[in-house]
């Protein structure tokens, strides 16, 4: 085969696989996974459904794929941020608040969409409210390691906290971040006294008063 044409082969296989991916993001997070049907997502990229078992096989696995392409970047990031963060403060302990930065900043950065959606954070909602042993697989796969790693050095820096004290604490915060970008999306229906949909994406300002508000929060008491 002319090596031009396989190039151009790849190229649109490359194209199918990504649009496939981001109408499937789309129409989970609008329909949930269970209610979403393999026309709905093939007619919303401009594939056919023979196109969906070609690469990806079923169903499960391009539910798979579609939290893993959404997932992954921001905990890798999260990952990344958290390791500057104490290797920037050593040999002291890093800051709290340092901390909490590098868990709230990626979520609400990466999640956002050209169209000022929350897609990911929807979609990722539903699969909370809704589980399954297929989602719950996978969100363990994508967060075990990184609440772990987050949760032992949020212990170093809040010695006064059992481990479970700071577990429960960490868990707040991830239900306070997803809950102001869930009320953030378009789709959802804005808090009458904040207009958040005027300032959808002054990120800055979500970013200092989330690391704000759940710094407080690890610290009440201590």
């Amino acid at each position: 085969m002319d090596r031009r044409i396989a190039d151009r082969r790849l190229e649109r296989d490359g194209d199918v696989q990504d649009r496939l991916l981001a109408a499937a993001l789309r129409v989970f997070a609008d329909r949930g996974i269970a209610s979403a049907t393999l026309r709905e997502i093939t007619e919303a990229a401009g594939a056919n459904v023979a196109a969906v078992n070609y690469y990806f096989r079923s169903k499960d696995e391009l539910t798979r794929k579609v939290l893993e392409s959404c997932l992954r970047p921001v905990n890798e990031a999260r990952l990344a941020a958290l390791q500057r963060c104490v290797e920037a403060s050593a040999p002291d302990s890093p800051s709290l608040e340092g901390i909490v930065e590098a868990l709230v900043r990626p979520m609400v950065e990466l999640t956002l969409d050209p169209a000022g959606g929350r897609s990911p954070v929807r979609l990722l909602l539903q699969v909370r409210a809704l589980p399954k042993p297929l989602t719950n697989t996978i969100l363990a796969e994508q967060f075990d390691l990184i609440h772990n790693r987050f949760l032992d050095v949020l212990s170093q820096v809040l010695p006064s906290l059992t481990r479970y004290e700071v577990g429960l604490r960490y868990d707040f915060a991830r239900g306070a971040i997803m809950q102001i970008l869930g009320d953030l999306d378009p789709a959802a229906r804005d808090l009458p006294e904040l207009h958040l949909k005027e300032r959808p994406r002054d990120q800055e300002a979500i970013i200092s008063q989330l690391v704000a508000f759940i710094s407080a929060g690890f610290r009440a008491g201590t």
